[in-house]
């Protein structure tokens, strides 16, 4: 048996080694999305994410982030066909799928520290591999089109046609010129389920999101008040929302989680709102190591719960309002009041 001829066949055989789930490569240059990420930004459609709007130009071309960059390894990891798990929630909450494991993050970095080791040892001295997971200046979605990953979906997601779109992406910036590989040929055709499935009508044209309408903006990157108007609409996600994602019916093709890491969580994958609702400060954090849950803070968090709680609709969850209204943080008391007055009027 042979191993692989070439440096493409060592870098991808490596990179499904280590657990990630595909691997495909694209010829730098300036990304055929830079020109929709200009006109997102001069629309204001990244609402306060002011680092999008930092440099453009550099996000655009991976040569302005590595000079003399000639290829983009784009890698990805499967985060989960499966729903919850046997205990069912008194007040259930929502959690996004790819938050309910370890923080895809941490659980890349290692592996990609290893598979830009491999990558020195097929290109030899002098050439230069930097990677990133979703928190450097790439166009990440863009350049997994390009790669052949799969094709940019009307929810502006990236869409296997053989696997859906619930996995994670990461990139390899490298000076190595490498085969790029054929993009996929296949796109939504006439479908548009994920349109009129976004709570929020957040998708404001095929492929583009309005983050200003976002319920995972609202209620993961924005760190205060969110308008009363969209709370109702936000009903009982606490982190992130996935509805445009289980809307699609390349979905049915989707994988498992490809590494146990990213498996949910007890506290999330039948998330409680009751018990969400107890938790303290030590106890969020102590829950929350390792997760990417943590990125919308303690305040944050219970924020969205206090506002979930009041979009059930029901009795029980009233003590829990109750107890949230006597919050040591003002932002979370201001919306557990919106929400003790919602229960109120949903009882009449």
């Amino acid at each position: 048996m042979t191993g692989p001829t070439s440096p493409e066949d060592a870098i991808r055989a490596r990179a499904l080694e280590l657990g990630f789930s595909r691997c495909g490569f694209a010829a730098a240059g300036r990304s055929r999305g830079a020109d929709r990420l200009d006109r997102w930004l001069a629309e204001g459609m990244h609402a306060d994410l002011s680092y999008m709007a930092d440099r453009p130009a550099r996000r655009a071309d991976p040569r302005e982030v590595v000079p003399a960059c000639r290829s983009v390894v784009v890698v990805t990891l499967d985060h989960g066909a499966e729903g919850g798990g046997a205990r069912a929630a008194a007040l259930p909450a929502e959690v996004a799928r790819y938050a309910r494991g370890r923080d895809y993050h941490r659980v890349a970095a290692v592996m990609l520290r290893k598979l830009k080791e491999s990558m020195h040892g097929v290109s030899g001295p002098g050439h230069v591999h930097r990677w990133y997971v979703d928190d450097g200046p790439v166009l990440e979605r863009s350049w997994a089109v390009e790669a052949g990953i799969g094709f940019a979906g009307k929810n502006a997601c990236v869409i296997d046609p053989g696997g859906g779109s619930w996995f994670l992406l990461a990139v390899v910036l490298s000076t190595m010129e490498l085969r790029a590989d054929r993009p996929v040929a296949a796109d939504c055709g006439t479908c548009a389920a994920c349109i009129p499935a976004c709570p929020t009508g957040a998708i404001v044209a095929p492929g583009v999101v309005d983050a200003r309408k976002c319920i995972s903006y609202w209620t993961i990157e924005h760190l205060g008040e969110i308008p009363e108007g969209l709370r109702p609409a936000i009903g009982t996600r606490v982190f992130g929302c996935d509805d445009c994602q289980a809307a699609c019916p390349w979905n049915r093709f989707a994988r498992p989680a490809s590494l146990a890491d990213l498996r949910p969580r007890e506290l999330f994958a039948d998330a409680d709102l009751a018990r969400l609702a107890s938790l303290s400060e030590p106890e969020f954090d102590a829950a929350t190591s390792g997760s990417a849950v943590r990125r919308a803070g303690y305040e944050g968090f219970m924020r969205n719960v206090a506002v979930a709680l009041g979009n059930t609709g029901r009795a029980e969850a009233v003590p829990h309002v109750e107890r949230l209204r006597r919050h040591g943080s003002e932002l979370v008391r201001s919306h557990a009041d919106w929400a003790a007055a919602r229960l109120a009027e949903t009882a009449r």
